[in-house]
């Protein structure tokens, strides 16, 4: 089936309803809007509704309803690896990783650019814009690119190298602005109103943050509609958080899966607003942040998508937690060297809040926990090697192979 069964937004908060629409927030009270879908039909096809490879294999539970308007580069389809060494170093019985670094512009971002970019289509604009700490940026230059829309990004002074390129590459206009990301989009955001592009921004579209809803979907079908125990989300304004508790919340009322796994927030512990509210058991204060190597997770201020992770972390058991900046990169070294997957800071993350929360003795190590690590290395700069050569006859090269593979 091609055909989307999204039936209509309703509010997170006071529960009224809209007809499918670009709509931000709810005209009643101003809160944040999710897109509903016909359980009915879900619950008598089941997965045999879904057809194809990658993520528009899923376009029944998608909003964009004229396969026309779904804009694609080959995202989605990314793979569940079982990491049997890194989960002997970190304690936990099986680990598995779901490597979002494989999408076209390596990372998590290009499930919610695809559908952003196809409903700017969808509802007749021709510009998109975006602020950006870097992944963000890049992939939503790349569809509008591929979609043929103009694109006005805003990128993190202090973003990668290799994001800035592909940007610049992609962008019909790309502006770098000075500090961080919480103190342009509230600006940015009170732009958004007035239609002259279309928001792929992380604050407030439902359209946009659904593609990552696929994650779940995914992770299901990889491991046979029996899910794994938990599930490690990175948070910055929490899009791929709330993305795929949705997705696991739709397919258990749809009777696909047993249970929703247990959802972990991870977050940079010098962008840790959530964390710190979620343990104080009050609400989120605002943070005033400075750099962290998870440049993905720079947010201070998730507002109210932040308010939602908050939510969906106190309504069922949930766990959360953070990671220090040298713990973030002593992880990422680990994954390459053990299980040969090079992912950026933002990426690893979530594994090394895992390895946190294991330590403490806050997650159960018998259990089955997934990580989403939702960047490749390759887009973040880190210090090369040193390019000294040495030069070699045959018996010094022999004498070198011996030595280090002690032989």
């Amino acid at each position: 089936m091609t055909t989307s069964l999204a039936r209509s937004l309703a509010c997170i908060d006071c529960g009224a309803s809209y007809p499918l629409g670009y709509r931000l927030e709810c005209a009643t009270c101003q809160g944040l809007l999710e897109l509903r879908y016909d359980v009915e039909q879900l619950a008598r096809h089941g997965p045999d509704l879904f057809s194809g490879t990658g993520l528009w294999r899923y376009a029944p539970v998608l909003p964009i309803a004229d396969p026309a308007h779904r804009i694609t580069l080959g995202e989605g389809g990314t793979p569940l690896l079982d990491c049997p060494r890194l989960a002997a170093d970190l304690g936990v019985r099986r680990l598995l990783v779901k490597f979002e670094g494989s999408n076209p512009t390596g990372t998590v971002k290009d499930r919610s650019s695809t559908t952003a970019v196809a409903a700017a289509l969808q509802f007749g604009y021709r510009a998109t814009s975006v602020v950006s700490s870097g992944n963000a940026g890049s992939s939503i230059a790349a569809y509008s690119a591929r979609a043929g829309l103009a694109s006005l990004v805003f990128a993190y002074e202090r973003a990668s190298a290799p994001k800035l390129l592909h940007m610049a590459a992609t962008t019909r206009d790309l502006v770098i602005y000075k500090g961080v990301y919480d103190d342009l989009i509230t600006l940015w955001d009170r732009l958004v109103g007035e239609q002259l592009f279309f928001d792929c921004g992380a604050s407030r579209n439902a359209y946009k943050h659904e593609g990552k809803k696929t994650i779940a979907y995914e992770i299901a079908e990889q491991t046979g509609f029996a899910p794994p125990d938990v599930v490690v989300a990175p948070v910055a304004v929490g899009e791929t958080f709330i993305a795929a508790a949705r997705g696991f919340r739709e397919m258990r009322d749809a009777g696909w899966i047993p249970r929703v796994p247990t959802m972990v927030a991870a977050q940079a512990a010098r962008a840790n607003a959530v964390v710190r509210a979620f343990r104080s058991g009050q609400p989120i204060e605002p943070l005033k942040i400075g750099y962290t190597v998870a440049e993905g997770l720079a947010a201070g201020n998730p507002g109210r998508k932040g308010d939602w992770v908050l939510r969906l972390l106190r309504e069922s058991p949930s766990v959360a937690g953070e990671a220090e900046d040298d713990e973030i990169l002593a992880a990422q070294r680990r994954l390459a060297r053990t299980e040969g997957i090079w992912a950026g800071p933002t990426g690893v993350a979530t594994l090394a809040v895992l390895e946190g929360l294991v330590a403490r003795k806050e997650l159960d190590p018998d259990q089955t926990v997934c990580a989403i690590v939702t960047e490749t290395g390759l887009k973040t700069e880190a210090e090369p090697p040193s390019r000294a050569g040495v030069a070699f006859d045959e018996a010094s090269l022999r004498a070198l192979v011996r030595e280090r593979l002690g032989g």
